[in-house]
């Protein structure tokens, strides 16, 4: 693609997004979550300084996430549904939060580029929770497709690995076509997705570490959805070799992730990988290949699922 014409970026999208997240960092979404308040009300309630949360609810109202009643404020309807309706098709909620905190590691793009490294930054419990609902909001339109072509031809009742599935969209999608789970991550990732696990689902959560070992099995698929760009060749690869000794002959693996050279965005995405991790990136078709066929996978194919690239490999008979 030639870029051409002026570096028109929009500035505004950015700027909204901040608004967003700093509004939610200081309060002010909580506050009102139950009804509205006026600004005295509202800035004793989070703490704030009457003229700079004044100028910001400004900002909120005209971009149309609250609106004024009275003498107070409150959010908009269909704001309060996508923010706090988890029943609605249309719920979000504070998924946003990950984007937010992706620009602020952004910024640290000049010393990654010296360095090499990224920049070591604690992440919280609740980076991790705006993580895990942004990852999960991405996986809800996809999840049923991708779930349909990994089963397709696995017979009924096949028993599925989600390897990094803590989001539990993947998970809830497997199932409802008939299949037994296993979700697999990290300890603190599998006890923010307990509470959110219902009773009647055939989904079992299971702690560990999927760079050192993988539960037992055996199963009919392995699912790797957005896990391998976190990971350098070396671990992919060793971890490749891990998931052909769980999967049952005639099972599969597929991993579901960027690839470069044929994934919209990839390469740009591969920066992301730069700033946040200390190995990760966007791999190549050739080395899903290498790696898949060094640990014993055959049938190695590449599918285009939506906007979503799909790899799978068999486990021969």
């Amino acid at each position: 693609m030639v870029k051409t014409g002026n570096f028109n970026f929009d500035i505004h999208s950015i700027w909204e997004l901040l608004l967003l997240g700093g509004a939610y960092r200081a309060g002010i979404f909580e506050a009102l979550k139950t009804g509205h308040l006026t600004l005295e009300d509202l800035a004793d309630t989070t703490g704030s300084d009457k003229r700079s949360l004044w100028t910001v609810l400004e900002a909120l109202i005209e971009a149309g996430y609250l609106v004024r009643e009275g003498a107070g404020v409150g959010i908009e309807p269909g704001v309060a549904e996508m923010l706090y309706s988890q029943d609605s098709p249309r719920y979000t909620g504070f998924s946003f939060m990950h984007g937010y905190d992706l620009c602020r590691r952004w910024m640290d793009l000049p010393e990654v580029i010296t360095t090499g490294k990224p920049v070591k930054r604690e992440r919280k419990g609740e980076e991790t929770r705006n993580f895990i609902a942004s990852m999960a909001r991405n996986a809800r339109q996809g999840g049923p497709i991708i779930a349909a072509e990994c089963l397709r031809g696995l017979g009924s009742e096949p028993r599925v690995l989600d390897a990094g599935g803590g989001p539990l969209t993947y998970a809830r999608a497997f199932a409802s076509l008939g299949a037994r789970v296993t979700v697999f991550d990290l300890p603190e990732v599998v006890e923010m997705a307990r509470p959110l696990l219902e009773d009647d689902q055939t989904i079992d959560l299971v702690p560990g570490d999927m760079t050192e070992s993988f539960p037992q099995g055996p199963y009919d698929l392995v699912y790797l959805g957005n896990v391998c760009h976190i990971f350098d060749e070396t671990v992919n690869s060793s971890m490749f070799i891990r998931a052909y000794k769980v999967i049952s002959p005639g099972g599969r693996i597929a991993i579901q992730d960027f690839v470069r050279g044929v994934s919209p965005g990839g390469a740009l995405f591969a920066v992301n990988m730069l700033i946040n991790t200390p190995s990760g990136g966007v791999w190549s078709m050739q080395q899903y290949t290498d790696w898949l066929s060094g640990a014993g996978f055959g049938e190695i194919k590449l599918e285009h699922c939506g906007q979503k690239q799909l790899i799978t490999a068999v486990r021969a008979q």
